[in-house]
């Protein structure tokens, strides 16, 4: 009963659409008559607009047609809203590469599956990792970490991608560019405490994680739940370079949905973690971040921030 009642309260969506994500098939007239059909009226912008995050007062559902940056910059917007101000539940459109965070969730990037999604308004409450001591950044959806994954972001940053036509072929050349820097990389020190506990080495990789995969869909994390209140340290030493690799090659080939066992180690986080690492560069979800020679870092874990319906 209640769940009619919110539907029929429910009037106002809107559409905040990245025409410029993944392989761009879905056009805004689709997206916009999906949100209708399920008894919405619905307003559209374009995240590339000016003000595009200008959201009425009656809006109760965003849709998010876009891909992981797209995400990231919505929840950034929607988390600056002040306490008062009542935050929209949010329905997420898949359309970018890697759609990392909508695929540890679940969430069909088809029109028929927003259509369930909407209608079947299943609230998941989304933490987040609340980021101290770096002013650049705040908050991180997906996960942050030195080492691989920022080299890799930067490195795609200057690749030639004209010739690239589909999604898969980018997510294959990326995969393809991180074993690369796998092959070469320097092991840096690290000092992390994780919920007490001490942890130091010299590590290829360390990622915090709030969903499974990261860059080009690659599986860190397979107990990652962005709902269960914790966090996962993902910790690659040099003895693991090799099994690392060879975990990257087989996920390029198609899976019986089973992943391979991770070579790394696996930490769950409850509650914090500080790091100091040497490495200078660090990812926090897209964008990269120069530190200070080895800056503490703090993280911990805010639990339900985000309703997102699956």
């Amino acid at each position: 009963m209640q769940h009619t009642q919110h539907m029929q309260a429910a009037k106002y969506a809107q559409l905040l659409h990245n025409p410029k994500a993944g392989d761009g098939d879905h056009m805004k007239e689709d997206l916009v008559n999906a949100i209708v059909s399920c008894g919405f009226n619905c307003g559209y912008v374009s995240t590339k607009a000016q003000r595009w995050d200008r959201l009425k007062t009656k809006t109760t559902l965003a849709v998010v047609a876009g891909g992981d940056g797209t995400v990231r910059q919505v929840l950034k917007r929607l988390l600056r809203r002040k306490l008062l101000d009542k935050r929209p539940a949010i329905a997420l459109f898949p359309a970018g590469t890697a759609n990392n965070f909508a695929k540890t969730l679940g969430i069909s990037a088809s029109l028929p599956g927003l259509k369930r999604a909407i209608t079947g308004w299943q609230i998941r409450k989304i933490d987040v990792g609340a980021i101290g001591n770096v002013p650049e950044t705040k908050f991180f959806l997906e996960g942050m970490g030195y080492g691989l994954l920022p080299r890799l972001i930067r490195e795609m940053k200057t690749v030639d991608l004209s010739k690239v036509k589909t999604t898969d072929e980018e997510l294959a050349l990326a995969l393809n560019k991180l074993i690369e820097i796998t092959q070469n990389y320097m092991p840096k020190r690290g000092l992390l405490t994780i919920d007490g506990v001490h942890y130091e080495d010299s590590y290829l990789l360390v990622e915090v994680l709030n969903i499974q995969s990261v860059g080009p869909n690659v599986v860190l994390a397979p107990k990652a739940d962005p709902t269960d209140g914790k966090l996962h340290v993902a910790l690659l030493k040099e003895v693991h370079r090799e099994a690392f690799i060879q975990y990257l090659q087989q996920s390029h080939r198609p899976r019986s949905g089973k992943y391979p066992k991770v070579p790394w180690q696996t930490i769950e986080v409850k509650h914090s973690i500080t790091m100091r690492c040497e490495h200078r560069l660090l990812h926090v979800d897209d964008e990269l971040i120069n530190l200070k020679k080895a800056q503490l870092v703090k993280v911990e874990i805010r639990k339900g921030i985000v309703d997102v319906i699956v």
